[in-house]
């Protein structure tokens, strides 16, 4: 006998639909999550099929290390939906203004 099998046998047998959940989602309505304010992101212009990290310009690289470096320990900065600490805009902000890739 295993000490899975000795807790189950204080649970009464489940009776196929009686379950109080189920028959509670037909009458009431479900709650609904809306996001309150919607973020708005910029859409960036890749100007080569292939831009990526590894042929992006050193500036670029440094701008994106030390935000990233920046919002993975700041504990008032989350990114996924836009919240900066003051130092966590200026950074992002340097990240944004950054180019990528190098004007010829």
């Amino acid at each position: 006998m295993s000490l899975l099998s000795g807790l189950l046998d204080h649970m009464p047998p489940a009776i196929a639909g009686t379950d109080s959940a189920i028959l509670r989602s037909r009458h009431e309505p479900r709650p609904r999550l809306v996001l309150a304010n919607p973020v708005e992101r910029t859409t960036r212009l890749i100007t080569s099929p292939h831009a990526s990290a590894a042929t992006a310009t050193p500036e670029w690289r440094q701008a994106r290390d030390h935000y990233l470096n920046h919002i993975m320990v700041c504990r008032s900065c989350y990114a996924p939906t836009g919240r900066h600490c003051t130092a966590g805009v200026h950074l992002r902000a340097s990240y944004d203004d950054t180019p990528m890739e190098a004007h010829q």
